[in-house]
């Protein structure tokens, strides 16, 4: 298994790196010892992961651990678990799993550092980090500074530009829009000139490298151009007022696109941020009003509006869902009236509502965007759709009946079909699921025991086929290692049980030595793990996966983990199968090079095939 030989071939300078910490902490005094490891052993200690997975992605328990719907990939059945002993997570959809440190720089897209210290201020853990960073962290943490103050002074040019005689087009587009002078300012917006000097002007503050990375500028025949030329600029804020990056928009519709926002980068990702969120989350509202574009939350704002925030030019994302969930619990979705902007609402409710937020969806007639409706009828006409905004699966079981002739047979059974994959499939409270197989009924004049009995026949009948492809690549994955590979990863798999029960398990701790491993390299850090224990030294699998950096080696720590193995028992059947297995596969195969020496081609063959059915699992271990 991939998974397997990448650990192999980075677990050495993990562990490495990790025994040396722990060692160095070992031989100190609590006063000396290394400011960033300790935060790391505070943070894992007084943090609990279902908390803060929980401020993200409703979880629901099930036995003893937690599930939910994958926040890093979209998905209709969970696979996401939380394991509050081990204080681990890890997906069985797309693999990714770490301790909590872990979850946040993920989702928050930080580095080690930063997560650690949003960490740190949540568990009120008053530290300086400034030099506790690494190398790698230091250096991305200088170039994003240094990209938050390029924008900075970009935003301060293009503001400038605005206000000169010269750019008086752009000024009078202003007017023509009907943006007041006071909004224009609150919202920051700018001019960016075509043929400028803002180029010239960056290159003496700062390095060709960062300017690149900015995303600012296109290079056409071995000259520089700002991306934005002749267009109205919307500087984009992140949470804490910083401009990360910007949109910008032609003031003569004479040319395509008509909008154009910055690409990606180090400090900005448009499936990340919501324009107008800096200013929207001081609302004393309950909720947000999500609309679509720039002039649809600046018109709104103009108005009186405050809760009002905007998608960039894209799909709203689960991202987007955990930003909105951080500040309020209610959203209501005003997008535009075309069929586009019903599909999108169709989409953005259903994400909006599986992460734990509440849904409601306006519709506007006689105006194709809430710029045109709030300029056509004013203000309160748009409060009074926004008062009258319906419940989000309300909207979608409007939306898929409007397809149908229920009078007619065929039809009403595709309807049913229909709504049980996207009405009653999404809905994960039993008793609102029951509520909206009343109306069911009531719409089809079907009974509900049936509809129940065929629609619970149907969930199971998806369930078991969600399992089967699970079950199926796991069993390709199992079926393309070779016997090396095999070998590499039992001794993974041992190492991982060791370190969990160890501590807990006098018996497990004497079970497991040196000699169980056939693989050099996981056997010399098994010895330094076991002396660090034996030294009284508690550590934690949480603890362990601080120190693993590479996304593939969590998942595949996080995944054997979160198998579990419960009781003591559990555990110790697993690592004499492992054993079993290491020693019988280390065997036969030094039997097959003894064999292959002789030339006794013969039983060469015979143990190439009792080899195959001990991979493919028809051979006891």
């Amino acid at each position: 298994m991939e998974q397997a030989l990448i650990f192999i071939k980075n677990a050495k300078r993990y562990f490495k790196k990790f025994v040396e910490i722990k060692l160095n902490c070992l031989k100190k005094r609590e006063g000396e010892r290394d400011v960033l490891e300790r935060v790391v052993e505070q943070v894992l200690s007084k943090v609990d992961i279902v908390d803060v997975v929980s401020m993200y992605v409703p979880l629901k328990k099930v036995g003893v651990n937690f599930r939910a719907l994958c926040p890093f990939h979209q998905e209709r059945t969970p696979s996401f678990y939380v394991s509050p002993s081990k204080q681990i997570f890890h997906c069985f959809g797309c693999g990714v799993g770490g301790n909590v440190i872990h979850f946040v720089m993920r989702i928050e897209n930080l580095t080690f550092t930063e997560a650690l210290k949003v960490l740190a201020e949540k568990a009120k853990i008053d530290v300086e980090f400034s030099q506790s960073q690494s190398a790698k962290d230091r250096a991305l943490a200088k170039q994003k500074e240094e990209l938050i103050s390029l924008h900075h002074d970009c935003f301060e040019y293009f503001q400038r530009q605005l206000y000169l005689r010269e750019n008086i087009d752009a000024a009078r587009y202003i007017l023509k829009r009907g943006i007041r002078k006071e909004t224009a300012k609150q919202f920051g917006l700018g001019f960016c000139p075509e043929n400028n000097n803002l180029y010239e002007l960056l290159a003496k503050k700062y390095s060709k490298e960062i300017i690149d990375k900015s995303g600012i500028f296109i290079e056409r025949n071995g000259k520089n151009y700002c991306r934005f030329e002749g267009r109205l600029i919307f500087p984009i804020f992140d949470t804490m007022n910083r401009v990360i990056g910007f949109g910008g928009r032609i003031i003569d519709d004479s040319r395509a696109p008509k909008y154009m926002n910055s690409p990606d980068t180090l400090i900005f990702s448009k499936s990340k941020v919501l324009y107008g969120l800096n200013i929207a989350k001081l609302s004393k509202e309950k909720d947000f009003v999500v609309v679509e574009g720039y002039m649809d939350v600046i018109s709104l704002h103009q108005e009186g509006i405050d809760n009002v925030v905007g998608v960039l030019g894209t799909a709203l994302t689960q991202d987007h869902s955990f930003l909105l969930r951080r500040y309020k619990n209610e959203v209501v979705l005003c997008l535009d009236s075309d069929q586009a902007g019903k599909n999108a609402t169709f989409r953005s409710g259903d994400i909006l509502y599986q992460n734990g937020l509440m849904v409601k969806v306006m519709e506007l007639e006689n105006a194709k965007d809430p710029d045109e409706y709030i300029k056509k009828f004013g203000k309160d006409a748009f409060l009074l759709k926004k008062q009258n905004a319906m419940f989000v699966i309300d909207f979608k079981i409007k939306q898929i009946s409007s397809n149908y002739d229920l009078s007619k047979s065929d039809q009403k059974i595709r309807f049913v079909r229909e709504y049980f994959e996207k009405i009653l499939m999404p809905i994960s409270n039993e008793v609102e699921r029951q509520e909206y197989i009343k109306k069911l009924s009531q719409i089809t004049q079907i009974d509900e025991d049936a509809i129940l009995k065929e629609f619970t026949k149907n969930e199971n009948i998806k369930l078991k086929r969600i399992e089967s492809i699970q079950h199926f690549k796991q069993v390709q994955q199992k079926s393309n290692l070779t016997e090396e590979e095999r070998i590499k990863k039992n001794d993974i798999d041992l190492l991982s049980i060791y370190v969990e029960w160890a501590n807990k398990s006098e018996s497990i701790r004497n079970a497991v030595t040196e000699d169980d491993f056939c693989t050099e390299d996981i056997k010399i850090l098994f010895s330094s793990i076991k002396n660090l224990i034996n030294e009284g030294m508690e550590l934690t699998y949480s603890m362990l996966l601080t120190f693993v950096d590479d996304e593939k080696v969590l998942s595949e720590l996080t995944s054997f983990s979160s198998k579990g193995f419960e009781t003591e028992e559990a555990a110790k059947r697993a690592i004499e199968e492992l054993k079993t297995n290491n020693n019988r596969m280390l065997w036969l195969r030094r039997e097959m090079l003894e064999a292959q020496k002789r030339g006794d081609n013969e039983k060469v063959l015979k143990l190439q095939m009792l080899i195959r059915k001990i991979k493919d699992g028809k051979e006891g271990i």
